[in-house]
């Protein structure tokens, strides 16, 4: 996330706050979700391809913060 300075990023486990998985229906570990303005732009879970996702990322934040 590095390459990515104006994303805020956090870690969750869901197993230490359940609550988390019921509200953004995830069901299986890893998820990884990316918000913009309060609304999901991005989901990826249980195997997440690196590459992928840093192409993906790097789409919006290009497309939102004109990088």
């Amino acid at each position: 996330m590095k390459d990515y300075p104006k994303i805020e990023m956090a870690l969750v486990n869901a197993e230490k706050v359940e609550e988390i998985a019921g509200y953004l229906m995830a069901f299986t570990v890893p998820v990884l979700v990316l918000y913009l303005d309060g609304k999901e732009y991005l989901r990826e879970a249980r195997i997440v391809q690196v590459e992928k996702l840093r192409a993906d990322i790097g789409k919006i934040y290009d497309g939102v913060y004109g990088d």
